[in-house]
């Protein structure tokens, strides 16, 4: 297997454990904490807090009933299939592949939830960090997959003027 392909291999590996892992969370914070606002203190600076969110992160979309559901829905797969394109291309670096295929299966579990039970849940809660929103493995695999991107987009850059 050429390193090419490995490193599509491993991106879209880490992207499907991250998506299991995500979506396990979430049915144990269903099956475990079960009332939707209740909170687990933990010790250190991560609480649990059972949340179903049916906007999208930090409430920034309006919420508009069955509407926002599946127009959240489609954007979450859509986005998914487009990401997961670009990571299959030879043309993409493995760092911006792997970037990509993290965005991918934060949104796939995203959309999942939106699909399956008409909301995602969240369930860490880092107030006791100052951070108002509560969020899930999904998020932050999102949000690892963005500085993924944009560490390959500066060495790109940084490799052409040398």
């Amino acid at each position: 297997m050429n390193n090419d392909l490995k490193s599509r291999a491993i991106a879209l590996s880490a992207a499907s454990a991250t998506l299991c892992l995500d979506q396990l969370s979430k049915l144990w914070a269903l099956a475990s904490i079960g009332e939707i606002g209740k909170t687990i203190e933990l010790p250190g600076p991560i609480d649990l807090t059972l949340v179903l969110n049916r906007s999208n992160s930090f409430g920034l979309v309006p919420v508009y009933g069955e509407f926002s559901r599946w127009t959240l829905t489609a954007v979450n797969f859509a986005a998914a299939i487009v990401l997961l394109r670009f990571v299959l291309r030879q043309s993409t670096s493995p760092l911006h592949a792997v970037g990509l295929a993290f965005i991918s299966a934060g949104a796939l579990g995203n959309g999942l939830d939106r699909l399956r039970l008409g909301a995602v849940v969240d369930l860490f809660n880092a107030s006791k960090l100052g951070f108002v929103w509560v969020f899930n493995l999904a998020d932050v695999s999102i949000d690892l997959g963005i500085v993924l991107v944009l560490v390959a987009g500066l060495a790109s850059v940084r490799a052409s003027k040398s």
